[in-house]
């Protein structure tokens, strides 16, 4: 009886050690798997202990499980001397599954296009076209006249994709009112944003394009282009190439339409900084405040913010691109703007085809092949010297969908980063 009581003992210990050891594998940043939330009133008899207690080995794909590989990664020693921000949510059970330095404030690079893209498909909305008009004064042209007596309008919509055959199509449309001279100017009204060649903390040596409202794939060349065009169709124009603004009560004769979506595809797939700085400025354009600029974009950002719950305080959004020095941003921030994109079925439908897919196109499309993450992982790369990012979505190995950001600064090689996030995204979908 003796050893019958002892050999009890011996197993009620045994027992008890591991579920010790189970503990230790959850997040520390977790309070979901916390000891404080674990059942507190243990079975009696040992014998039941053996039937009712699950087994401490996890599953690969659940949340502790998860949080110990993710633990494990980040304990590379390369985290002595460089930031880390990391933060996975689960949108399918509502949760987060891991956080690291999720609220530091940290540099998004290309991952600020995130924040561009999902605060301009909810202010704008998701059917948003750029326009660019040719518009013709009240009584510039006489009934059944070809001279157009005074000037021709052109309503600048700062659409990065505008093309010689778009320019084209305003001028054909002109032929087609049978013009054939112009006398006075040709008028572009570029008061759609404001007169800032560059966004604010961007190095004066970069050499992305400018930011002009009427440019054509950011080269400086819509003067010459329309000119030549206006030739080409049979139409003689003495005046000069000016800028101002169009006269009250116009009227169109030919627009170019683009889509959000048009933009956003190289915004996102190829990380396109013109593309992301253009739809800034239709953010800061959407109160219809003339040459808007930078302060009204982040209005519309920060009430976004505060909608998600969140201090707009603790951030600083100083472009659209993530080309600036000084945009700060949080995981956490990410995070919550996934989320909220995915959440909302309009918003979802227009963002997730744009991101590019790990392993087959845009910015991803060398990394993680061969994996499970590729064709799973959809998300935004990010790169400026020192520092490499990565923001998106996923499919864990339990069919739950994840939302992630993974912030890597103070790297000397974009490799490390970009290392380190394919192993993440490989720990979320393996």
């Amino acid at each position: 009886m003796k050893q019958i009581i002892f050999f009890l003992h011996i197993l009620l210990l045994l027992t008890a050690c591991a579920g010790s050891r189970g503990a230790l594998h959850s997040s520390k940043n977790s309070s979901e798997n916390s000891p404080e939330n674990a059942p507190q009133n243990a079975p009696e008899n040992a014998l039941q202990i053996i039937s009712v207690l699950p087994s401490t080995a996890q599953p690969v794909n659940s949340p502790s499980a998860l949080a110990a590989r993710l633990d494990s990664l980040c304990a590379d020693s390369i985290f002595d001397r460089t930031q880390l921000g990391l933060a996975v949510y689960d949108l399918t059970d509502g949760r987060y599954l891991y956080r690291r330095g999720e609220r530091q404030c940290l540099r998004p690079a290309s991952t600020m296009k995130v924040v561009t893209a999902i605060a301009a498909l909810h202010t704008l909305g998701t059917d948003y076209h750029y326009s660019t008009c040719l518009v013709l004064p009240d009584g510039a042209v006489a009934k059944g006249d070809s001279i157009v007596r005074g000037n021709i309008e052109i309503r600048a919509a700062f659409d990065p994709l505008l093309s010689k055959d778009d320019l084209q199509t305003l001028v054909a449309a002109l032929a087609a009112e049978g013009v054939r001279r112009i006398e006075g100017d040709i008028v572009a009204d570029v008061s759609l944003k404001d007169t800032l060649a560059k966004g604010w903390g961007w190095c004066w040596d970069d050499d992305d394009a400018p930011l002009d409202a009427l440019t054509m794939g950011g080269k400086d060349i819509f003067e010459t282009s329309f000119r030549q065009l206006l030739a080409d169709n049979g139409i003689v124009c003495s005046g000069t190439f000016r800028k101002g603004r169009l006269t009250p009560g116009g009227r169109t004769v030919a627009s170019v339409e683009r889509t959000i979506d048009a933009v956003l595809l190289p915004m996102m797939k190829k990380s396109d900084n013109l593309a992301a700085e253009s739809m800034f400025y239709q953010i800061a354009a959407h109160g219809g405040k003339p040459y808007a600029g930078r302060r009204e974009a982040v209005k519309a950002i920060e009430a976004l913010v505060k909608k998600m719950g969140l201090n707009p305080a603790h951030y600083q959004f100083a472009d659209g691109s993530g080309l600036s020095l000084y945009n700060y941003v949080t995981p956490e921030l990410l995070v919550r703007l996934l989320a909220f994109a995915y959440n909302d079925e309009a918003l979802r439908r227009h963002l997730l085809p744009a991101l590019p897919i790990a392993g087959e196109d845009g910015t991803l499309a060398r990394r993680l092949r061969g994996t499970k993450a590729q064709g799973n992982v959809r998300a935004k790369t990010g790169t400026v010297e020192g520092v490499s990012t990565l923001a998106g979505y996923c499919t864990a190995k339990d069919g739950h969908i994840l939302c992630f950001a993974i912030m890597n600064q103070g790297i000397r090689r974009t490799s490390t980063g970009r290392n380190f996030q394919d192993r993440v995204c490989r720990a979320l979908t393996e």
